[in-house]
């Protein structure tokens, strides 16, 4: 890994650590508590390929919408070769952030207008 994308990926895990990471499992404790099964889970960044289907560090917030067996998720990916944050819903829209700009108004707005899609409600 060369210095500008070990930078970079250091960079992505602490503003999940600081600002995304808690608004998800604030999410998750919420979504609970209203029925839902929901879990947040990681994947790491490895400058080898390894099949995924994307490259970059992730964090994933997965809802199961009141147990059902298919769940729907919410990834934060670093974009290593943009340097930048790609936000993806299972509901197929897909918004890309300046890494710096990703604050927790622009995280609880793609949280929320993500839940808004899938359960028909604000998050």
């Amino acid at each position: 890994m060369n210095r500008d994308t070990d930078l970079f990926v250091q960079a992505f895990w602490v503003k999940c650590r600081e600002t995304i990471r808690p608004e998800l499992d604030f999410t998750v404790d919420d979504l609970k508590g209203q029925g839902h099964d929901a879990h947040v889970a990681t994947q790491e960044y490895s400058d080898v390929p390894d099949k995924l289907p994307e490259v970059g560090p992730s964090v994933i917030l997965t809802v199961h919408p009141n147990g059902a067996a298919e769940g729907h998720a919410l990834r934060f990916r670093g974009d290593v070769a943009r340097s930048d944050v790609v936000v993806t819903g299972s509901t197929g829209t897909s918004r890309r952030h300046e890494l710096a700009d990703l604050e927790l108004p622009a995280v609880k707005a793609e949280i929320s207008a993500w839940l808004t899609e899938l359960l028909g409600r604000p998050g």
